[in-house]
């Protein structure tokens, strides 16, 4: 009877030790446009080129009205952007964020940068 319950419990925890490993190791495709979008009526312009990494994977500049894409493990993310300036100069935007197994994240880079809420846009597959 022992014994039986041993095997239960190993069951148990190898199951649930798979079940976090494929959440952990999860690659989410993570889209960073840097379109026009309108949000609640207002609508923001793409004016200035960005550079972009997604979890330290860096998609190099994301020019106006162009998209990129990331691939990422795991279920939390941080996208750091940094805006170049006409005068030459930077600014520089990170955000953290968190998607399930089956998501799809879409980041619009002129609503992050004015603060919105519409910059982040999940899909469920």
């Amino acid at each position: 009877m022992k014994r039986n319950i041993i095997r239960l419990i190993l069951v148990v925890v190898l199951i649930a030790l798979g079940f976090g490993l494929y959440v952990l190791g999860k690659e989410h495709k993570i889209f960073v446009d840097n379109r026009d979008i309108v949000i609640d009526g207002t609508e923001l312009k793409s004016t200035n080129p960005f550079i972009v990494s997604v979890d330290n994977v860096d998609l190099q500049e994301v020019g106006k009205g162009k998209r990129k894409v990331a691939y990422s493990p795991g279920p939390w993310h941080t996208v750091k952007a940094i805006e170049k300036l006409p005068d030459g100069t930077t600014r520089e935007f990170v955000k953290k964020f968190t998607l399930s197994p089956k998501d799809t994240a879409t980041i619009n880079l002129p609503a992050l940068i004015s603060g919105k809420d519409g910059w982040l846009i999940i899909e469920g597959e």
